[in-house]
């Protein structure tokens, strides 16, 4: 071999694993032999890798077989310093424990809610399902009271979803301003007085938005289970295929059931069956729950903007929907004060704002009530044995302090759904 080819031959040896790997690259190719991928191993150096596996089924198994060998040598690694042999088995069994929490943590709190009050039944409520079922009661004084099946279910057939997207506003040349009143007393027992008063009114129920009447299946304290208990709105809410087309509430829409059977006094009188049945319609719409608050100039929490804005927007449906059915009375409550943490300052003057704006006045204002009632009890406070005056405090403080609530332009007239 000459000079000149011995140099050649040294020139296209290669120096390196790099260029050895390259040139069976180029030689599988030549060839047409799949070629290998070039991957550093677990040392960080070049050098052989195994071919990626073609079906996803395969690239599994490969990539459970190479967590094995990692973790494998990882255990070596780990026993060779002193550690435990069986550190693996007290690291599985301390996520088991946690995944295990977890799990039961988040049965307890969102699976078993359903579960739960599908099973559990109060004696309050299997008395009013009873009676529903039989279409009959019998009062303390023994006299049994047969309940009409075609006006029971009447009103059943004829609730309505309102979206709350576009809810028709009606107006009026000449009327007079609402009477406002604040009062502490049941809301279903002050709608009665109003009714025998002469006024059509229409209740606030402030509903619970994913799960019809809350826990009124279990003798609940909240205000939707009180009335559901008293009532048979659980026929117009929590039956199907209602359930299913009403449920979840739109964010500022509402349900409205018309002449729904009253058939139980309030709590106070320990809800006796009533001698002889009302009837009364509701309006079913679901406050925020736990809205984001912010701290105002004295300090104190209060609704942020974006709550302030979806808040007045349910109250300004609430109002509409009711008109829109020709109710002249209209009783609220605390809405969403209370367990889903509504300031009652908030609300108060958001509620106060709304009934300034548009149904005060009298000349081409909205249609508006002949009384407007703020029927308002601490049903968290009834858990807790505590005096439940606060949130009537706030409110009746705010509807009768002077008029420092800044009146906002009216909405612009829309039509109905």
């Amino acid at each position: 071999m000459t000079v000149a080819q011995n140099k050649d031959h040294r020139s296209s040896r290669p120096v390196s694993m790099q260029q050895k790997l390259q040139l069976l690259q180029q030689q599988q190719q030549q060839y047409h032999v799949k070629p290998i991928t070039i991957r550093t191993n677990s040392m960080g150096l070049p050098g052989y890798s195994q071919p990626r596996a073609q079906t996803r089924l395969a690239r599994l198994a490969q990539y459970g077989q190479q967590a094995l060998l990692k973790f494998k040598r990882y255990h070596r690694i780990r026993t060779r310093r002193g550690f435990e042999r069986n550190w693996y088995q007290v690291t599985a069994a301390l996520l088991l424990f946690i995944l295990l929490f977890v799990i039961t943590r988040l049965f307890t709190s969102v699976a078993s809610f359903a579960f739960s009050h599908e099973t559990l039944l109060g004696p309050r409520m299997a008395e009013t399902l009873r009676a529903l079922e039989t279409l009959q009661y019998t009062t303390s004084s023994g006299a049994t009271i047969a309940l009409d099946q075609n006006k029971l279910y009447s009103g059943v057939r004829r609730a309505r979803l309102y979206q709350g997207t576009r809810i028709r506003r009606q107006i009026m040349d000449l009327q007079d301003d609402p009477i406002i009143r604040v009062v502490a007393a049941d809301s279903l027992d002050e709608a009665l007085k109003l009714k025998r008063a002469g006024f059509r009114p229409i209740v606030l129920d402030m509903a619970n938005r994913e799960f019809p009447g809350g826990d009124y299946k279990a003798d609940g304290t909240t205000q939707e289970a009180g009335l559901f208990r008293r009532t048979n709105l659980h026929q117009c809410l929590d039956t199907e295929p209602r359930r299913s087309e009403f449920y979840p509430l739109p964010s500022q829409g509402a349900v409205y059931c018309p002449n729904m059977v009253v058939l139980r006094k309030s709590s106070t009188e320990n809800n006796d069956f009533m001698e002889r049945p009302e009837w009364m319609s509701f309006l079913a719409m679901s406050p925020l729950r736990n809205p984001p608050l912010v701290p105002n100039e004295a300090n104190e929490m209060i609704l942020g903007e974006r709550a302030v804005v979806i808040t007045k927007k349910k109250i300004q449906n609430m109002f509409r929907i009711a008109l829109d059915n020709g109710h002249d009375a209209i009783v609220l409550s605390a809405f969403g004060c209370g367990r889903l943490r509504n300031p009652p300052e908030s609300v108060a003057r958001i509620f106060k704002e709304v009934i300034k704006t548009n149904y005060m006045g009298g000349v081409k204002k909205g249609r508006t009530f002949g009384e407007i009632v703020f029927a308002i009890t601490d049903y968290e406070s009834q858990d807790r044995n505590v005096e439940n005056s606060y949130n009537y405090d706030t409110f009746k403080r705010v509807m009768e302090s002077p008029d420092d609530i800044v009146v906002g332009e009216e909405e612009p007239e829309v039509g109905e759904a």
